[in-house]
């Protein structure tokens, strides 16, 4: 239906059902190449999305007119336009013929059956919004009289009720998942500067021994960035508590990666603990911080480092297994932390926490 109406001013006449899947392979790219939900576990969109991005390399924020571009040059579209199309678009009729649709097997054939009563239907009271026209190897949507008209009328109801439904549609196939109904299509321009303000005045105010990167140990240089640790694809949000300032560099390799908690985890719960002993604490960054932890704003000064470890990794290591269940590449670390990840592996994780966090990272307040 997305689809539909996104080339709506074209149906003056029939138009080839490729011309659909093409819409329908751009709208699914943000969830699938960039936001990593699943679409179902049988699913051919997903599998075709995921053979584009393999193919062509393009990056998972690639724009539209990118993605149709990078169609146009696809050796293996026509092969899966052809197999999205001989199934999809006749059993998406089932909406209108409910009963058919309860008749007929949910398969190739059921498509055809779903196909013949729509064309039956068609230009009647009780017409679906198209029929499909067979034509020599071609396979055609003809918009029913009126539906043009309607739709073109209603665009804005059609397609807040169509992204409502899909929302649903991926939170029921994705449990657990934050933020679905932010994951429906691409990133709109984005800002940190709040978040780099505010970790600007932090590093200031932190002394001449200043603030160390988390990840690479190094001093933090003047041209810092701002850092998401649980990738921002993931949490979809700029909350303060997943933030941290790192040097350019460390934010170019870690990318979307999931960080090595048992090396990392109490280092960003160390930052923060710091940041909560600082005077003066900003209300809605104290507010922030209180629905992150589950307390009051006035028990923040009183939360102790080892306690905000604790919390730290009772709220993050949840999440961060779902987003790794989901395929975001994870045990990320920086170069020159490769041998303590590789004693943690024969150590079996966790056990050296504190250790990790002291020699790593220095605290301050």
């Amino acid at each position: 239906m997305l689809a539909i109406i996104h080339v709506l001013p074209e149906f003056e006449a029939p138009l080839p059902t490729e011309r659909l899947v093409r819409e329908m392979i751009v709208r699914a790219w943000a969830a699938v190449a960039l936001f990593r939900l699943s679409l179902g576990k049988v699913d051919r969109l997903q599998d075709c999305v995921r053979s584009l991005q393999e193919s062509s390399g393009l990056p998972p924020r690639s724009s539209a007119r990118r993605l149709r571009s990078a169609l146009d040059a696809w050796a293996a579209f026509p092969k899966w336009a052809d197999e999205l199309a001989r199934f999809v678009p006749g059993r998406f009729l089932a909406s209108w013929f409910p009963q058919a649709g309860r008749e007929t097997p949910y398969d190739r054939r059921g498509s055809r059956d779903l196909m013949a009563v729509s064309d039956r239907a068609f230009g009647k009271a009780d017409s679906g919004p198209y029929r499909l026209i067979e034509m020599r190897d071609r396979l055609l949507v003809e918009l029913a009289p009126g539906w043009r008209d309607w739709l073109t009328a209603n665009q804005a109801l059609v397609l807040g009720f169509a992204e409502q439904q899909l929302a649903r549609y991926l939170q029921a196939r994705n449990p657990n998942v934050p933020g679905v109904v932010k994951k429906l299509e691409l990133p709109r321009r984005r800002s940190l500067a709040l978040a780099r303000i505010r970790w600007a005045q932090i590093i200031d105010r932190a002394g001449a021994e200043g603030l160390v990167d988390i990840f690479s140990d190094e001093a933090l240089q003047e041209r810092f960035e701002v850092d998401h640790f649980l990738p921002w694809s993931f949490v979809v949000h700029d909350e303060f508590w997943n933030l941290a300032p790192v040097n350019p560099a460390t934010n170019r390799s870690k990318s979307d990666h999931l960080p090595a908690l048992d090396l990392y985890l109490p280092r960003l719960a160390g930052l923060h603990a710091g940041v909560l002993r600082q005077p003066r604490l900003p209300s809605g960054l104290a507010e922030a911080y209180a629905g992150f932890f589950g307390v009051s704003p006035s028990q923040l000064s009183g939360l102790t480092r080892k306690w905000i470890e604790e919390r730290y990794s009772q709220l993050v290591r949840p999440m961060a297994q779902i987003a790794a269940n989901q395929g975001f590449p994870a045990h990320w670390h920086n170069v020159a932390d490769t041998g303590d990840a590789q004693d943690f592996a024969r150590e079996g994780g966790g056990e050296a926490n504190g250790l990790i966090a002291s020699r790593h990272y220095k605290d301050y307040g």
